[in-house]
């Protein structure tokens, strides 16, 4: 039995050992563009992620102790301290919540005498507490405020929790000073999940249609005899690529529709911003048509794309085995897009994958620029057509068509 077992274990690895397509894809290639696209992800967040080294927070400050001011006082922490009264709170307060400005910090009007006078075991009072307003929505504020918090909490273990941290008050009860909105929020988690739910499901659709429909029929032969007719062969690869985009671009449809229509259902508290009747109540008509085409320029895109791998690979098992490592690919090009949270260099709008993922993030925050999206959507289509060209003279190639 073992000598069986150990002949058939032997027989596969040289069979896939001899196999250097399927060597070079289950092996090497998933490696390659795993590190590709990781190191371009990460040159792409230096550049568009976070909030620019150079920038300075704006912190609103009222009563501010002098040791709290010599706390903010490193030039690296790039904190700008701007005196403010309690009149001034709550024009302030609209500010962070309009990500017009990103901290408003109020201490108590004798914060360092309460501290000295506060003794937290026989204390009948609550401690002094500071008050933090900011906004988890803007990227600015939420780091100013990570910032601020390790400064404040460091200074309240050394002086023995003599005050509190945003402990809930009369006009907060539950101590919640972020001012970002529910829609605020809802549009930050959209755009985190939409682009890459969205450009996956348009993918998945392709793949599951576009091995088959090639390298299918190169397997069983019958590609070959499709070649022997008299249409060229740019007619014989358009041909495909349309047809395969079309089903697939059906199958986003459908998976999109009811991404939206269960959104209320996935997230809590969904329901009240998208709607769970209509799609209408999040997007308007323009952001639907745009969504639309860039779902028609992805599925020609990909479509090409798994054609010309499946008309090189020899058999559905290898067009599948190739396809699999490009699927992490999409998916980090997917993400891209929602972690960046957009950006206006054009230049990115021509990288496909990663395009259409900055113009559904764009999209989702009401930021859309026709202009990126149509550059987007045009990127795609002519990468498309280059690859359908491709795939036409590998069917020009016998030894590719026949192998």
């Amino acid at each position: 039995m073992k000598n069986v077992v150990f002949a058939v274990m032997k027989k596969e690895i040289i069979r896939i050992f001899n196999d250097k397509k399927l060597l070079f894809a289950a092996v090497i290639l998933p490696g390659i563009l795993v590190f590709a696209a990781m190191t371009l992800t990460g040159r792409m967040s230096e550049l568009m992620t976070g909030v620019d080294e150079s920038h300075v927070y704006d912190v609103h400050v009222v009563n501010l102790p002098d040791s709290i001011a010599a706390l903010f006082a490193p030039r690296e922490l790039r904190i700008n301290i701007i005196p403010a009264t309690l009149a001034d709170t709550q024009r302030i307060r609209q500010d962070i919540a309009d990500q017009n400005t990103d901290i408003l910090l109020v201490f108590p009007p004798d914060f360092e005498a309460d501290i000295a006078d506060f003794d937290p075991a026989t204390a009948t009072v609550p401690a002094p507490n500071i008050e933090m307003w900011s906004n988890t929505a803007s990227a600015s504020s939420a780091e100013a405020r990570g910032i601020i918090t390790a400064l404040i909490n460091a200074h309240h273990h050394s002086l023995t929790h003599r005050f509190t941290f945003n402990a809930p008050t009369d006009e907060v009860p539950d101590g919640n000073f972020d001012l970002a909105t529910a829609s605020d929020i809802m549009a930050l988690l959209l755009g985190l999940m939409l682009p890459m739910m969205f450009i996956i499901f348009v993918f998945t659709g392709c793949q599951s249609l576009v091995p088959e429909s090639v390298a299918g029929e190169k397997e069983r032969g019958t590609l070959g005899t499709l070649l022997v007719t008299t249409a060229s062969r740019k007619q014989m690869a358009l041909g495909k690529t349309l047809g395969l985009a079309f089903f697939s671009l059906l199958s986003a449809v459908g998976s999109f529709i009811g991404l939206m229509f269960s959104m209320g259902q996935m997230m809590p508290g969904a329901g009240d911003l998208i709607g769970d009747a209509s799609i209408l109540e999040f997007f308007s008509f323009q952001d639907i048509l745009l969504l639309f085409l860039i779902s028609v320029s992805l599925s020609l895109l990909f479509v090409a794309l798994l054609s010309v791998i499946s008309t090189y690979a020899k058999s559905v098992k290898e067009a599948n085995a190739v396809a699999m490592p490009l699927t992490i690919v999409v998916l980090i090009g997917a993400m891209g897009g929602g972690l960046a949270g957009g950006t206006d260099m054009l230049l990115f709008h021509l990288i496909p994958v990663f395009n259409s993922s900055l113009g559904i993030t764009a999209i989702i925050n009401s930021e859309t620029s026709v202009l990126n999206i149509a550059v987007a959507i045009g990127s795609n289509f002519v990468f498309a057509m280059i690859l359908t060209g491709i795939m036409a003279a590998m069917f020009n190639s016998e030894k590719i068509v026949f192998d």
